[in-house]
């Protein structure tokens, strides 16, 4: 069957990746999506399995930062003609425990993916990397895509020497990728390990939420589908424009930063519960805030739409089955 485009998705059963899919394979039935994952904790397996039934949904478990042929071999076979990818690791606690794991699945891994494209320039025309805030570091504020990168934890590292590798390949080689930074993307089918799940999973489970420090640390919070909106605008005017490129913050209002205190209240108001909060050893280096300035992506006519409050009773029912009471 034709297909006007042939779009690889990495890391397409993370949180991200597999909202993305839910979404796009619908909207574009005439684009060919072809979901690259390995599987980890944080995969949501069930709905990779229910696109499985979808005619322009294809999933291939693999390794992203393994052997390069392999993965130019699934260019080429597939014809690949876009790249978004979503894959990283992507727990700071984690990262502090295993640096090397993190450089190795979100250095190499997208490396691979920009030799695809440098291999093939002609046949892959566009890459999509989503990459974060957290490169910024916590140091500036209203940060634009041209402040320099001062990540301070071993993912934020991982993330910006990867931004650092896509601006050499787009001198070096001319390659055109397109980076996206966002600040704390939330919604359904996050794993619980990430603050807003847990302090839900805490609430249903009726047990205090561990919060790293004191509290006071700052996160702006942008819903699922107002990322994805972004994400779908810069993908449609690049069709139409090739200066829509680039690197793109993507945020909530920057008046909308709130403490991760403050953050435990609001979802016991908007569920109804009464967690508690376990003040707990603070990380290694825990970032007071992020900062960063959307000009540039409202200038192509983004805005966001849903505020935390109401993200949060839009995730609600689905949230609630995911979880489940704990027995």
């Amino acid at each position: 069957m034709y297909y006007e485009k042939r779009v690889l998705v990495a890391g397409g059963a993370g949180f991200i990746g597999s909202n993305f899919l839910v979404q796009f394979v619908k909207r574009y039935p005439n684009y060919s999506f072809i979901c690259v994952d390995y599987f980890n904790y944080a995969s949501n397996r069930n709905i990779i399995r229910d696109l499985s039934s979808i005619g322009n949904f294809e999933f291939l478990q693999l390794d992203l930062s393994g052997p390069l042929e392999k993965i130019v071999g699934l260019v080429k076979s597939y014809a690949i003609t876009d790249i978004i990818n979503f894959a990283a690791e992507s727990s700071v606690d984690r990262s502090f425990q295993d640096p090397l794991f993190f450089t190795k699945n979100n250095i190499i891994a997208t490396q691979n993916l920009l030799e695809c494209q440098r291999l093939f320039p002609s046949q892959i025309k566009w890459f999509l990397h989503v990459s974060t805030d957290e490169v910024y570091g916590d140091e500036l504020e209203n940060c634009s895509e041209v402040a320099s990168l001062s990540p301070t934890n071993p993912y934020a590292a991982s993330k910006a020497a990867i931004d650092l590798i896509i601006n050499a390949y787009r001198k070096s080689y001319n390659s055109r990728v397109t980076i996206v930074r966002s600040s704390n993307v939330f919604g359904p089918n996050q794993d619980c390990k990430k603050l807003i799940p847990l302090i839900i999973k805490c609430g249903m489970d009726g047990t205090n939420v561990p919060i790293h420090g004191d509290g006071t640390n700052k996160r702006s919070y942008l819903y699922i589908s107002d990322f994805l909106d972004a994400i779908d605008l810069i993908w449609r005017k690049r069709r139409d424009d090739d200066t829509v490129d680039g690197i793109y913050n993507i945020s909530g209002d920057l008046n909308q930063m709130i403490e991760n205190r403050v953050t435990v209240e609001i979802i016991n108001e908007v569920f109804g519960f009464t967690t508690g909060i376990d003040y707990v050893e603070d990380r290694n280096y825990n970032d007071q805030f992020y900062s960063i300035d959307s000009t540039k992506v409202h200038s192509l006519g983004w805005e966001q739409r849903i505020s935390l409050r109401d993200g949060l009773v839009m995730m609600m029912p689905m949230m609630m089955k995911k979880i489940g009471p704990k027995n």
